[in-house]
């Protein structure tokens, strides 16, 4: 069959480029969406993941007691420490990993300040908790972050 007319096919393809983008860029979109929006993983507060997880929302909240509640016992910083540590208003945390071996644990987490505009919370410094499990559950050992030094004076 022979068509009459100029064919317009090509046309047609280069009508469908930019519906083509609009819809990537709708699917990148909700996909940037998802990653800024999704909830928080809750932990459970008796494993040592749910332990770090309260300190550092405590210590996001400027909750300074809660947070020195979590710290072991002997542990050279108090929440007077707590209280001089800067923290940027844009400051996330999110868990990379956690190991347990009996009675130790470690946490890691990524610290992220001002994650501007990458969604994925690409840059950031990786934060090793140390936790020692006590007749009172799962404590946070040493100098964590955001400190660096202590000294555990409770004045």
């Amino acid at each position: 069959m022979t068509t009459i007319g100029p064919d317009r096919t090509g046309e047609r393809r280069r009508a469908l480029i930019p519906v083509a983008v609009v819809l990537g860029l709708v699917a990148v979109l909700a996909l940037v969406l998802y990653a800024v929006t999704r909830p928080a993983k809750v932990w459970d507060p008796a494993t040592p993941e749910g332990v770090v997880q309260t300190y550092v929302t405590a210590v996001l909240a400027g909750d300074t007691v809660t947070a020195a509640d979590l710290l072991a016992p002997g542990s050279p910083c108090a929440a007077t420490d707590l209280d001089r540590a800067y923290l940027s208003r844009d400051t996330r945390v999110d868990l990379v990993g956690s190991t347990v071996q009996g009675t130790q644990a470690q946490v890691r987490v990524l610290v992220a300040v001002d994650p501007g505009p990458d969604p994925l919370g690409g840059n950031g410094e990786e934060r090793t908790f140390r936790l020692t499990r006590t007749t009172a559950g799962w404590r946070i050992d040493g100098i964590p972050w955001p400190l660096y030094e202590c000294t555990g004076r409770l004045t």
